[in-house]
């Protein structure tokens, strides 16, 4: 078997020219079923930590925003310190499929963050619409390179927001 699979993985990249065997460039993406099976609470350094998302929908730019922050349970005063997150992907599920954020803005050290993390994803809306029921699911990353999956824990609508002149 490991004979065969050496075999093939040398016949591969011989004719195809390939660099390496068996690994991606990046992850692929993930499916609905998978998302919506994150978990809507994570406990990290004993704190328990939640998502809280907010999509808008800008139509006339046709736009889709969605802000979310991780924030842990305890309040500042008593919670050690948090390991360093990074969101690195906004993931909307809909009733017609799934919406991956194409670009991110961590905000985190912004002024009116509250949370230990806050970010922006946003693309185009395609086919999403104020009043939308979605769930919005987080992939962050620690310092150590570690990858974890948060869910909000209810559903939320896309609401419309005007467009700033």
């Amino acid at each position: 078997m490991k004979l065969s699979r050496v075999l093939w993985c040398g016949l591969t990249l011989g004719s195809v020219g390939l660099v390496g065997c068996g690994s991606l460039g990046s992850a692929p993406m993930p499916m609905a079923g998978d998302l919506l099976s994150a978990p809507a609470t994570l406990n990290l350094g004993g704190q328990v930590l939640r998502l809280t998302a907010a999509p808008q929908v800008r139509r006339e730019l046709d736009r889709l925003s969605v802000r979310v922050t991780v924030e842990a349970s305890a309040p500042a005063a008593r919670r050690p310190a948090l390991p360093a997150l990074k969101v690195m992907g906004v993931y909307v599920v809909t009733a017609s499929g799934l919406w991956q954020s194409p670009r991110l803005n961590d905000v985190s050290t912004a002024r009116n963050c509250l949370a230990s993390v806050c970010a922006w994803g946003s693309g185009d809306a395609g086919d999403l619409t104020a009043g939308d029921d979605v769930r919005v699911i987080a992939q962050l990353r620690d310092a150590s390179g570690r990858t974890y999956w948060l869910r909000d824990a209810r559903s939320r609508s896309i609401v419309a927001q005007p467009l700033i002149r």
